[in-house]
């Protein structure tokens, strides 16, 4: 219910209401099939990928990007946002960060059903593959959570958290494998990238979608592992925090 109201919620009042989930990303690709494939003529790797292709593995890496940075950019100021739920009744407060979680889930959602029909019409059926991308992003999905949850805590206490994260997100962007693959970079610069968490899940996303190859199960279980010890120790610093909020709200 509060995941629906998220969503509606965002769009209310303007003209295209829910649509513009829908709208947003095909404007995005249509941005990065002109920009990178039109103008800059990129191609992915030392490949002969065309402008269309090169958009669409780009769309991959923003895809699960988005999912991180949605979450991550309000997370600091949801409980301040929900200040009635901690003021005049009793409410799991544990629960803001995941509503957030599900409204980006949808979005998420929404833009991989718009590459799957582009993808589609101009290259051909999705892989097999393409039922593991659950698995794919779940050490993702958890990794949010647990920073979200921290995130929501500090933001609450500190309020330039916001502005902060809204500066590192943007340096993640570009240090993240969005815009080239980590092949690109240095032999000895290369393992260096996948001490940023997104790193191998953009990868694994898209080995599955594109490449039809399966991911390595070794660092996916590590990944996973890792994820769910920072969701643990994320929820159990909120829980920790929580007592003073209402102090300072």
């Amino acid at each position: 219910m509060l995941a629906r109201r998220d969503i509606v919620g965002r769009y209310r009042g303007s003209f295209l209401g829910v649509l513009w989930s829908l709208v947003y990303p095909l404007f995005m690709l249509g941005i990065y099939s002109f920009v990178f494939g039109g103008i800059f003529k990129s191609r992915w790797g030392a490949g002969s990928s065309s402008p269309l292709e090169f958009s669409l593995i780009l769309f991959v890496g923003m895809i699960v990007f988005n999912l991180f940075s949605e979450c991550i950019s309000r997370a600091p100021g949801v409980v301040l946002a929900h200040t009635s739920y901690v003021k005049k009744i009793v409410f799991p407060l544990e629960v803001l960060p995941i509503v957030l979680l599900a409204g980006a889930l949808f979005q998420f959602l929404v833009n991989l059903c718009v590459w799957l029909v582009f993808y589609s019409l101009f290259f051909q059926s999705p892989h097999l593959t393409s039922l593991l991308l659950p698995l794919v992003i779940l050490p993702l999905l958890l990794f949010t959570l647990g920073v979200s949850w921290v995130l929501a805590s500090l933001g609450t206490y500190l309020r330039d958290i916001g502005h902060l994260v809204g500066v590192l997100i943007t340096a993640l962007l570009f240090l993240s494998p969005i815009f080239y693959p980590v092949t690109a970079l240095p032999e000895r610069f290369q393992h260096l990238m996948y001490l940023n968490p997104l790193a191998q899940v953009i990868e694994n996303a898209r080995q599955v979608l594109i490449w039809d190859t399966l991911p390595d199960p070794g660092p996916w279980c590590l990944s996973l592992l890792a994820s769910g010890v920072v969701a643990w120790l994320g929820l159990t610093f909120f829980q920790q925090t929580r007592r003073g909020f209402a102090d300072v709200l």
